[in-house]
């Protein structure tokens, strides 16, 4: 058998078998499960902090050929974390670029790179014939269009987002699972939730989480292992522990336009719970039971006489480092356990002072505040706020 490189998608070459030998011994993986990925066409939207890490381990991986969308272009400022780029290719295209060290890395896959922003105009095109999308964009814009047509070609949708040392991640399926919508329904007020550029990002923290979308598609595609689907994995680098919530599909979520999807089947655990919205317009309502959003400049307009309390979710170890003057430490996580115990209220009782008029939370960015939000609102009667950038804000007014 000839040892060149194959670019087709029939059997492996010499050459192939010997790139991929550590994954076909393994029994999970296997001859089958590495032409299944060699067969497949993957889109991978931004080449970027979460981006660079999954498209090196697609490509090294042998997903067959790859898809890579990015309009943009490297920067320096950048390099920390989009590690699939160089300092000598400040300027180019970052898809070109992503494409070059996929190229360079794996000379028996196809690369892809499109030098255009995902639309509606051009998604359906761009994900006809893929077998699952990767989702490392950066703005709510476009995790939505790639949601709905997702959801109209049948595919599944692998998902992250990160923002200083937090991030999210899951597995979405139209008709097999929950999508996007289901867990944020409606995109937040405009400037609510603070970008990398504003907020900061860790890049290992990048690479941790871009890794593990990568291995979702690994899944995903050679049906071997069980996909992160009906659960959303909340990873906080400070601790580096996982968190995991259960997410319930909502017909009600799915876009309107899909067309005919698989049959749905049951991926909730056996203590689900419906996960409420996170995303919510703030500022529409005057219900109690509603978070609200806060700017750290109104935060400083309060008057010292008003009954605040300021409620820190970010872990001991941050609050320690630094936090607002007068706040009370509740780590995420220790709320989120509290909640599945059914004892979230006794320890708000105990944390938060019976004169409080107000609740005030607030993490680095946003992340862990619309989490904590969204457990502590519907068991208050007090008005509660959502510190809008977080302590990252607060540092910059």
């Amino acid at each position: 058998m000839s040892s060149q490189p194959s670019t087709g998608t029939g059997e492996l070459s010499v050459a192939e078998r010997a790139f991929y030998s550590r994954q076909l011994i393994l029994p999970e993986m296997g001859y089958e499960a590495q032409l299944a990925l060699k067969r497949a066409r993957v889109v991978v939207l931004g080449a970027g902090g979460l981006g660079a890490p999954a498209l090196l381990y697609l490509a090294g991986a042998g997903v067959g050929q790859i898809v890579v969308v990015d309009d943009d272009f490297v920067d320096a400022s950048n390099l920390h974390r989009q590690v699939i780029h160089t300092h000598a290719r400040v300027g180019n295209s970052k898809a070109e670029s992503a494409a070059e060290s996929l190229r360079s890395l794996n000379p028996f896959i196809e690369v892809v790179p499109v030098r255009e922003r995902l639309t509606e105009a051009n998604v359906d095109e761009l994900l006809s014939g893929a077998d699952l999308v990767l989702d490392g964009s950066d703005n709510f814009e476009s995790r939505y269009v790639v949601s709905a047509a997702a959801a109209r070609a049948g595919i599944a949708h692998v998902w992250a987002a990160i923002l200083g040392f937090d991030a999210q991640l899951s597995v979405f399926w139209a008709g097999r699972g929950p999508v996007y919508e289901d867990l944020y329904p409606h995109a937040p007020a405009a400037g609510s939730v603070p970008s990398c550029s504003t907020a900061g990002v860790v890049g290992a923290m990048a690479g941790v989480v871009g890794a593990a979308m990568a291995m979702e598609a690994v899944k995903l595609l050679t049906g071997g292992g069980e996909p992160l689907m009906g659960e959303v994995g909340l990873y906080s680098a400070l601790s580096g522990r996982w968190e995991y919530i259960p997410l319930v599909a909502s017909v009600q979520a799915v876009p309107k336009k899909s067309a005919v999807l698989p049959q749905e089947t049951s991926h909730k655990p056996k203590n689900y719970v419906t996960i409420r919205n996170i995303s919510q317009d703030f500022t529409s309502s005057s219900a109690d039971s509603k978070p609200r959003s806060m700017s750290a400049q109104d935060l400083k307009k309060m008057s010292s006489g008003e009954n605040i309390a300021l409620l820190d979710v970010r872990e001991q170890v941050e609050f320690n480092a630094f936090a607002i003057d007068g706040a009370i430490n509740l780590p995420l996580t220790e709320l989120l356990e509290a909640a599945r115990n059914d004892s979230l209220k006794a320890l708000i009782e105990r944390k938060i002072p019976a004169n409080a008029q107000k609740i005030v939370i607030y993490c680095t960015g946003y992340t862990r505040t619309v989490e904590a939000a969204r457990e502590i609102a519907p068991l208050e009667e007090r008005s509660v706020y959502m510190l809008e950038g977080g302590i990252s804000a607060w540092l910059t007014v």
